[in-house]
């Protein structure tokens, strides 16, 4: 299950922003993830903050135009534990980073397919 509720105003931080409350399963147990939108440059870049208890994350979103029907999509995520638990996940992710490339790219490409078929602007 994946849920997430929009806000403006963030928990964590009580700033005015944009911003996503969201619940979903990893591993079997339930995780809840708060993720604000930290920088906007229409129409080419989105960075986003997500914050856990356990682990906090970066991921920043480039949009490349190659040509008038092509683009590039660029996605850099960096990962931060503050617990063990959590330090324990990145280090399995590590060690299987070859399979979990793979579902990146492949969810990512997934997203890429969902803009593309959007009407334009």
């Amino acid at each position: 299950m994946f849920a997430c509720r929009r806000f403006r105003k963030a928990i964590q931080t009580k700033e005015d922003t944009l911003g996503w409350n969201c619940r979903f399963k990893v591993r079997g147990r339930q995780r809840d993830v708060e993720i604000r939108l930290i920088e906007f440059y229409k129409p080419n870049s989105m960075k986003f903050h997500a914050v856990n208890p356990a682990l906090h994350a970066r991921f920043e979103i480039e949009v490349i135009p190659l040509s008038r029907v092509q683009t590039r999509i660029q996605v850099v995520s960096v990962l931060e534990f503050k617990t063990l638990a959590a330090h324990l996940l990145v280090q399995s992710m590590k060690l299987a980073r070859s399979k979990f490339n793979q579902r990146f790219k492949s969810r990512v490409g997934k997203l890429a397919e969902f803009i593309s078929r959007m009407p334009a602007a």
